[in-house]
């Protein structure tokens, strides 16, 4: 599984997850570590028309906030320094 980094400890619009050893957005598995220590299982989708999805399984943070399974959709995404940056728009319904 790829590892990837989120500086928050949760997810929304707007927030970026960084993807070590990936330079372009393809179906893939992740470990999400956010900020305050947590990880999370995801998946990076791609449809046939090369949109990018962020499916992510239920979490808690350390705070102790369960958050439910969601799917995010990418509004953009980019290649630097060996790592993949995902920006997240709002979740699919």
């Amino acid at each position: 599984m790829t590892e990837a980094h989120v500086g928050h400890t949760h997810l929304f619009p707007g927030a970026r997850v960084r993807v070590d050893g990936l330079t372009s957005a393809r179906p893939c598995g992740l470990r999400l570590r956010f900020a305050d220590g947590e990880e999370a299982a995801a998946e990076v989708l791609v449809s046939a028309a090369g949109e990018a999805a962020l499916a992510v399984e239920a979490y808690t943070t350390r705070a102790g906030t369960r958050l439910p399974a969601r799917t995010w959709t990418v509004r953009e995404h980019g290649a630097d320094d060996g790592a993949l940056t995902l920006r997240l728009g709002p979740p699919l319904p």
